[in-house]
């Protein structure tokens, strides 16, 4: 792999060579007048094109590691986002256990009083029947001791 290069520093008179949004710039007075530097200097051109793909691919790499950055900035904000909204909504669930649960706690309540009340009903009928039996039970037993001591 090749080892990351940093950009040079452009000078205030340069412009970029690349708009931000990835629009390339065309300045075709400045590439014409770079050829003709390099004709000058004496590069064949054979070199000249060899000078032209290392350069394209310095301005590759350069893109594709501003690329990268571009995306792990935007993984970045993409979990944070992704962690507020997880914890948003574990709150919010929190919350909603929290209702159901006191709901919950309230119906079983209020069913476990009417039951109990239920129940008391029904013991107190119960309980009412069985003194009567027993108070009916009692005065015929009492009527038969009777009867027998008074009797014939």
């Amino acid at each position: 792999m090749t080892e990351p290069v940093e950009r040079p520093q452009a000078s205030q008179d340069e412009g970029p060579p690349q708009d931000a949004r990835g629009e390339h710039l065309t300045v075709p007075m400045e590439t014409q007048m770079a050829v003709q530097q390099l004709r000058e200097a004496g590069f064949s051109e054979d070199q000249q094109a060899a000078l032209t793909t290392a350069l394209l691919r310095v301005l590759a790499l350069w893109t594709q590691q501003a690329t990268r950055g571009d995306l792990h900035a935007e993984h970045q904000a993409l979990a944070q986002r992704l962690a507020q909204q997880l914890d948003a909504l574990r709150e919010d669930t929190r919350r909603e256990i929290g209702h159901h649960a006191d709901a919950l706690r309230e119906d079983m309540r209020r069913e476990v009083g009417q039951h109990a009340d239920t129940l008391r009903a029904e013991l107190r009928d119960a309980l009412a029947q069985h003194a009567a039996l027993l108070g009916l039970t009692a005065v015929g037993v009492i009527l038969l001791v009777v009867s027998r001591f008074v009797g014939p």
